[in-house]
């Protein structure tokens, strides 16, 4: 399938572009080949009917394998397979066409997606031969005229595998944006008119629970009261400052948690800035220096240096104000509400380009960044304002002490642990590590309940670990930093350092080394993999099903019934 390409080399310009585009999408049909044929191999292998129904079955195998490979996720590496099986099971005419470079991936996880729903062997066969021959023409194709083209070859085969377009009701969702470093985040929702309404209501009511000296604008207040709303509360805490403010209680502790890590210094209350140095004194009226009780009489070299002098401090004073000022790290707070400042501090027309490209110099920098579990960065900033209503755990390392006596390890050891790592330590994995269970990389009771005997791993991967061991499986090793060495069942070698190593790397100094106390077993020993009711091919089967179910009903609702005594319809 893969013999007939070639690349020329001696091309330049458009034909580069064109050769090479090609190439690479010829390069990520053998990577998608290899996938499908892993999970082939992985799928022939002895036990594999058994293993289809345990909880992390022979599909999350394979599918962790190329997630650590290629560092993505499990969730990103499963739809990847999903695509290659699909692809390569039920349209190996496109796969051929795919092979030469002719279409993209994405291209071919659309025929993938918008094709699920065909389940008769002969529909399948002249759909995959009509897509391939239409993907074999070379014609400019985006993703929207290909859903367009697949559904309309899907209507010809099988009307009743087309994908139906969901209606605006059926489609509502909330979704929150992916974090950008800033610490803030974007929330998308559609709701119903009647409960956006009472949303809106309800946010703006909370937006005025605090007293008119609150810094914050209407909207910084409306955003605010969102979080609020998240957390349960009935108030917005009031920012004023005052003592005798009655508003400015913080609002009581509710039933959601979110863990923020950060080092003391970020909490800590910061010192004001040292106050400015006091003006020079101004001339007397008389003439004089000022300065009473003086013997020096002025000369002409005197006064022309006084006007010198002036002349710099005014020079100097022009230049301050056309250079922003720094705020001072105990203005990093406040600095989050109100107006934004000016961004200049002359009019534009008088800047020169780099004035203009340079912003405000370290705004916001100052403190410390803190981290959300699960690694999202936070500005020290905002870090800050989270910990208005929290709780304050401190974070003990615990440095050499000897290991805990017991298999579950104290409150104070899992905190270390899941600050220190952050995430499921599993290569390529990001679960928060407040979803993951607190592993021993050697077994209990030969490895100890120690620290460097301890990582975070999310349930699917603790028991890919515990269950897939062996020489076919994967294996770990720790070490006294918190870093992992795993070998994956080809005996490649993959590394996972503790998250929060590079804004705390004090949590990730050494600890006690650890000494097994024996030859762990067998791992699954006295342990049981949770099972599955059904395969994964068979809930896969029963959605399409129930796809091709609800496609019949819409397809029924629309046949036409004539009422009681209306004449037939002509046809």
């Amino acid at each position: 399938m893969f013999e007939s390409l070639s690349i020329a080399t001696d091309t330049s310009g458009a034909g580069a572009v064109e050769a090479w585009s090609r190439a690479e999408s010829a390069a990520c049909a053998r990577k998608v080949a290899v996938m499908a044929a892993m999970f082939d191999e992985a799928s022939a292998a002895e036990g594999s009917e058994e293993r289809d129904l345990w909880c992390t079955d022979t599909w999350d195998f394979v599918a962790a394998h190329i997630g650590a490979v290629l560092r993505i996720t499990t969730g990103a590496a499963s739809n990847q397979l999903l695509v290659a099986v699909a692809l390569h099971e039920r349209f190996p005419k496109v796969a051929a066409v795919f092979a030469e470079g002719l279409i993209t991936y994405q291209l071919v996880r659309t025929v993938v997606q918008r094709g699920a729903l065909v389940v008769d062997p002969d529909a399948l066969h002249a759909l995959d031969a009509m897509l391939a021959a239409a993907l074999s023409a070379r014609e400019p194709m985006s993703v929207a005229t290909l859903e367009k083209t697949i559904d309309g070859f899907v209507a010809q085969v099988d009307p009743q595998a087309v994908i139906r377009t969901e209606t605006r009701a059926r489609g509502r969702s909330v979704e929150i944006g992916d974090e950008d470093g800033s610490g803030m985040a974007t929330v998308f929702a559609t709701l119903f008119a009647h409960d956006a309404k009472a949303f809106d209501a309800r946010v703006d009511a909370l937006a005025r629970t605090v007293c008119p000296a609150d810094p914050r604008t209407l909207d910084q207040r409306r955003s605010d009261a969102m979080g609020a709303l998240s957390h349960g509360a009935d108030r917005l805490a009031c920012l004023c400052g005052t003592e005798d403010c009655p508003a400015a209680h913080n609002p009581p502790s509710t039933g959601v948690v979110v863990y923020v890590i950060a080092s003391a210094d970020t909490l800590d209350e910061r010192p004001p800035a040292p106050p400015a140095p006091p003006p020079p004194p101004a001339p007397a009226p008389d003439g004089s220096d000022g300065f009473e009780g003086s013997d020096d009489t002025p000369t002409d070299d005197s006064d022309s240096t006084d006007d010198a002098a002036t002349a710099n401090q005014a020079a100097a004073a022009q230049e301050s104000a056309d250079t922003p000022a720094t705020p001072a790290p105990a203005d990093e707070r406040t600095a989050l509400d109100g107006e934004p400042p000016a961004m200049f501090g002359k009019p534009l027309r008088e800047l020169t380009l780099t004035e203009a490209l340079t912003p405000t110099p370290g705004r916001l920098a100052t403190i410390r960044p803190a981290a959300m579990m699960g690694g999202q960065f936070l500005p020290g900033a905002i870090a800050c304002r989270a910990t208005l209503g929290a709780t304050i755990t401190p974070i003990v390392h615990p440095g050499q002490a000897p290991p805990e006596p017991r298999y579950r390890p104290s409150k104070k050891l899992a905190d270390f642990v899941r600050c220190r790592d952050l995430t499921c330590r599993f290569p390529g994995c990001r679960v928060a590590a407040t979803h993951c269970d607190v592993d021993h990389s050697i077994p209990w009771p030969c490895g100890p309940t120690a620290a460097s005997n301890l990582k975070c791993l999310c349930r699917r991967h603790h028991l890919l670990k515990t269950f897939w061991a062996g020489e076919s499986g994967w294996r770990d090793q720790q070490l006294d930093d918190g870093t992992i060495v795993w070998t994956a069942p080809d005996d490649r070698t993959h590394t996972t350092t503790p998250g929060s190593r590079l804004l705390f790397p004090e949590l990730s100094e050494p600890t006690r080394s650890v000494e097994a106390s024996g030859v762990p077993g067998r791992p699954a020993s006295g342990l049981t993999m949770p099972r599955r009711t059904t395969t994964r091919a068979q809930d896969r089967a029963s959605r399409i099903q129930r796809e091709r179910e609800l496609n019949q009903a819409a397809d029924d609702a629309q046949t036409y019934t004539a009422p009681a005594g209306a004449p037939p319809r002509s046809a």
